[in-house]
């Protein structure tokens, strides 16, 4: 019997990384008595939801930290930009963290919302942006800028919904005379 228990539980021990990686697969939804939103997933593996929530920084690219948590902000998807290309949605009371080549970056709201925000990132630095609903029940969202201690505090509240690479080696031309980066 014991060696019937030793042997279920070692089963039991393997199957836990599949069974992990099946919830790390499902859809990040948030719901509020009958209100669910949901973005596919997979959701980021824990040790990169810690350094977001730490605001870690890399020392080759930039971080931007997009975070949607205030009270009252409970429905609906909210698609984000980065310098021109489709980014990813936020739900409420999440977080997308992206990490960037340093340089001049634009973030901004996708959906006909003059929301826009210029950044200008180097190696290391970690901005948090929040995305903000103009009034209660608005359609409309503003991107504000926060301290660490404000982006820290709702970040916290939130579910870390990626974290996204987003740097891209420097362009280089060689030439007769070299290669110039």
């Amino acid at each position: 019997m014991v060696l019937l228990g030793l042997f279920a539980a070692v089963l039991q021990g393997c199957a836990l990384p599949e069974r992990d990686e099946a919830k790390r697969l499902k859809p990040i939804c948030f719901t509020i008595l009958q209100t669910r939103t949901c973005v596919p997933g997979p959701s980021p593996k824990s040790a990169d939801a810690v350094k977001v929530r730490n605001l870690a920084s890399r020392p080759d690219a930039g971080r931007v930290v997009i975070v949607r948590a205030r009270d009252g902000d409970v429905q609906g998807l909210v698609p984000l930009g980065l310098s021109g290309q489709p980014l990813e949605s936020l739900i409420p009371y999440s977080v997308v963290a992206v990490d960037v080549s340093p340089g001049l970056h634009e973030v901004r709201i996708q959906e006909g919302v003059d929301a826009t925000i210029p950044l200008e990132l180097r190696a290391g630095d970690v901005v948090v942006l929040e995305v903000r609903r103009r009034g209660r029940y608005g359609k409309r969202f503003d991107l504000v800028r926060l301290s660490r201690q404000e982006g820290r505090a709702l970040i916290d509240e939130s579910r870390i919904l990626r974290v996204l690479d987003r740097t891209v080696p420097s362009p280089t031309t060689t030439g007769g005379e070299g290669t110039v980066p």
